[in-house]
């Protein structure tokens, strides 16, 4: 074959190899662009929901040393978390979990004395928006009716609220605590419906854990009702251990009203 005849070839075989290789380099190059888009959506959309969770948590903790120690709530302590918690729902505005804590942070400046029951209304949207969102969460609708029952004195919705709380979540350990407080707080204005509602939470925090069962002993004494929390255990012993009877006779039936 000629030189010049096996050169043209070669020249031919090397521009076919350049134009058979530009496709697939833009092809890379696309999906490249693609990723890298990608990546940046995530990073805008996830960075600011990373951020709202530290803010959580940092609300978060000051109501976990709160419930442990009530005397460490004051303005500043109590500022802080509010803070954290807005900021945490500017930047997550559709998370329930976020909405209740600012909902339980207002509660606590309102046990306090740092707010009053007016100037904590918007609990009320906080709430109903929580349980908009997360309709299903026993929790939300417990907590709801704890700031009608104990902070409005709505009795009769907060009860309305816990009947939702046992549909959704009846075994759920702060549905019957909740249910126990409101109706201890209001006895005297129960009717005979509502009572029974109490009992049977009654019933379930004495069986749950010992800390429930401490807990149903302690609003006994703090609101006297250790005598019609004696009488109507007894009345369900059958449902309870030897051992529980035990201590329901030491600390509900042999206790002082």
């Amino acid at each position: 074959m000629p030189a010049n005849t096996s050169r043209s070839l070669s020249l031919k075989s090397k521009s076919s190899d350049k134009t058979s290789l530009k496709p697939a380099s833009l092809k890379t190059k696309g999906l490249a662009l693609v990723l890298l888009l990608c990546s940046c959506w995530l990073i805008t959309y996830i960075a600011p929901l990373g951020l709202a969770s530290a803010y959580y948590f940092k609300a978060d903790h000051y109501l976990s040393l709160w419930q442990r120690k009530a005397q460490t709530l004051d303005q500043d302590s109590w500022q802080e978390a509010a803070s954290a918690i807005e900021r945490a729902i500017e930047l997550h505005p559709k998370h329930p979990h976020y909405l209740l804590t600012l909902a339980k942070i207002n509660e606590w400046a309102w046990y306090k004395g740092l707010k009053t029951s007016d100037q904590i209304l918007v609990n009320d949207q906080l709430y109903k928006l929580a349980i908009e969102l997360r309709p299903n969460w026993p929790n939300a609708y417990a907590d709801y009716a704890y700031y009608l029952g104990i902070v409005n004195f709505r009795v009769s919705e907060a009860f309305a609220e816990l009947t939702k709380a046992r549909q959704h979540g009846p075994y759920t350990a702060e549905v019957f605590q909740r249910t126990l407080l409101i109706a201890a707080t209001h006895w005297p204005l129960l009717n005979g419906d509502q009572k029974a509602q109490s009992f049977l939470a009654l019933a379930q925090m004495v069986k749950n854990s010992y800390g429930t069962y401490k807990q149903a002993v302690q609003l006994g004494q703090d609101y006297k009702l250790v005598r019609p929390f004696c009488i109507y255990l007894r009345l369900k012993k059958a449902e309870f251990t030897p051992e529980t009877n035990k201590m329901i006779n030491k600390d509900f039936c042999q206790s002082k009203p």
